[in-house]
């Protein structure tokens, strides 16, 4: 952390910025205003930060001060951002640059008990970073699931796809119910095992019936997921709609969801593929 201080130091006077050493600790003060002099002291031209470096020194007081290891370099934040086509995976807008406003870009540290590094950061929205806060993995995919709070800063479409996002990326820590979870959700619990026997020709699609085919037996769910292609072949709709106007492929789906529950450590891996991977 000295080493950080010490070039905190060295980019306020290269940078030209005021050198304020009040919102440090006392341990790094010292190192901060060597690393001012020796800058001063080399005669450094002076110029001003472009837009990486300038996130880079916001980036860096925070890690001091909040103890994070930093890694990163103006070049990393730069191929970041242009990974994203300049859009937030989140919310989708166009990202705009020190407005102070929820679309402009921010670095999220996806995992929060790690610094700042190159493989630990994402390029996403004041809104979205603000939104996951320091929510885990499982934190996050029970607000894509459950109805998003009246004062939320994303709608529930974001959310999921910010689960999306992060499935790809984080791990879940803690084990995770998603069978008991969609038990409250009936409606969306009944869609995503109707989805299932229409999407069948995927690798989670096919891992969840396989195992399906185990408790339920294999004719009756390969006779559930022909029935499903045909009702939505002659409706021209995967609407929801298209299991509920058929009673069969109904009392096939809630059986089914039955059998789920009654294995839930089993399926809720599974589900979990389905839905995010």
């Amino acid at each position: 952390m000295s080493n950080l201080a010490f070039e905190i130091g060295f980019d306020h006077y290269l940078f030209k910025l005021p050198l304020d050493i009040t919102r440090f600790s006392d341990e790094h003060r010292q190192q901060i205003r060597y690393g001012y002099e020796a800058a001063k002291h080399q005669r450094v031209s002076q110029r001003m930060p472009d837009l990486y470096e300038s996130k880079l020194i916001s980036l860096r007081d925070r890690a001091l001060i909040k103890g994070f290891e930093m890694t990163l370099t103006p070049e990393d934040l730069r191929t970041k951002l242009i990974k994203t086509g300049n859009r937030c995976p989140i919310t989708g807008e166009t990202f705009t640059y020190a407005r102070q406003e929820l679309s402009d870009w921010s670095v999220d540290r996806v995992d929060n008990n790690l610094g700042y590094s190159i493989s630990n950061i994402e390029i996403v929205s004041v809104a979205a970073n603000q939104a996951k806060d320091d929510l885990d993995l499982a934190g996050i995919i029970k607000k894509a699931i459950g109805k998003p709070d009246q004062d939320s800063l994303l709608t529930e479409h974001e959310w999921f796809k910010m689960a999306r996002f992060y499935y790809q990326k984080m791990k879940i820590e803690k084990p995770l119910s998603i069978c008991k979870i969609l038990t409250d959700k009936q409606a969306f619990y009944d869609h995503i095992v109707f989805m299932q026997l229409f999407k069948n020709d995927q690798k989670p699609n096919k891992a969840f019936l396989l195992l399906l085919q185990k408790y339920c037996t294999k004719e009756v769910v390969n006779k559930a997921s022909k029935l499903t292609q045909k009702r939505v072949y002659h409706r021209a709709d995967i609407d929801v709609g298209v299991l509920y106007n058929s009673p069969k492929l109904y009392a096939w789906v809630r059986g089914f969801i039955k059998s789920i529950n009654a294995h839930s450590a089993e399926f809720d891996p599974l589900l979990l593929d389905c839905l995010f991977a």
